[in-house]
């Protein structure tokens, strides 16, 4: 099985490569895909501090701060002071940022829609139970 393992890493390798460049080239007139991220996760659970979203991006609290610092000056996050705790800053969301993450994330649809379309819906299945599986075997957990 060990020339199958090495076929299949390689064809994981490409594949992925090859979403991140198109998702890049398709968010590259907006954000970069940190950015997005990072849009995202506050999109959908409200503000939440930059040691939260660091923890959840599984990266460094120094990398979510350029990529913070970025979005707000882009004006599609803005910084609050907590109304529990006056010393913990929150990000949220502006109007601007809920627009371009909206638009994003239809293209990002978009993408995936044209990407599998080639696929029937029990490929598509099969991919589903196959990364589950996956992903429950991971010694990540």
């Amino acid at each position: 099985m060990g020339k199958e393992l090495f076929e299949l890493e390689g064809l994981f390798r490409s594949v992925f490569r090859m979403m991140k460049a198109d998702i890049r080239n398709i968010f590259g007139e907006f954000i970069s895909n940190g950015e997005f991220r990072v849009l995202q996760l506050i999109g959908e659970n409200g503000a939440l501090k930059s040691s939260e979203i660091s923890k959840r991006m599984e990266v460094s609290a120094s990398h979510i701060t350029s990529i913070t610092d970025a979005l707000a000056e882009k004006d599609y996050i803005t910084r609050q002071r907590s109304n529990e705790d006056r010393r913990v800053v929150e990000l949220a969301l502006t109007s601007e940022g809920r627009e371009v993450l909206a638009q994003c994330e239809e293209k990002k649809s978009q993408y995936f829609q044209q990407l599998f379309q080639t696929f029937d819906k029990e490929e598509i299945n099969d991919f589903i139970k196959l990364f589950e599986k996956l992903l429950s075997s991971s010694t990540r957990q």
